[in-house]
């Protein structure tokens, strides 16, 4: 998994999964892999998340850094980036212009 990573180290990207399961596995990959340091979960997922704050929007996010001696090199150990883990329908909808409806659910809350 590390590996896979240390070419994604810039920006933010998302990973979309068929399934709840799916996405899980993820989640527990990333959390035990040594070479990788979590700065933040939202899981959004949740069913104690209150998607009213997001506009009914649900993924995984994860703030994550690199930790490995290339990284090091590279002198972007400390780089935080982003990663979202979605569900495919959810990510359909993120597509066709729900992301542009977020932003404006967003500015309207005056977050």
């Amino acid at each position: 998994l590390c590996s896979q990573m240390m070419t994604w180290w810039a920006g933010r990207h998302s990973i979309i999964f068929k399934t709840v399961e799916e996405l899980a596995e993820c989640v527990e990959a990333i959390l035990g892999d040594g070479d990788v340091r979590v700065v933040v979960v939202k899981n959004r997922l949740s069913g104690d998340y209150d998607a009213s704050f997001s506009g009914g929007y649900r993924d995984v996010h994860l703030n994550l850094r690199m930790d490995t001696p290339a990284a090091r090199e590279l002198g972007i150990h400390l780089h935080v980036w982003e990663l979202q883990l979605m569900l495919g329908c959810i990510a359909q909808l993120k597509t066709s212009g729900g992301h542009k409806r977020y932003v404006a659910f967003r500015n309207a809350r005056g977050e």
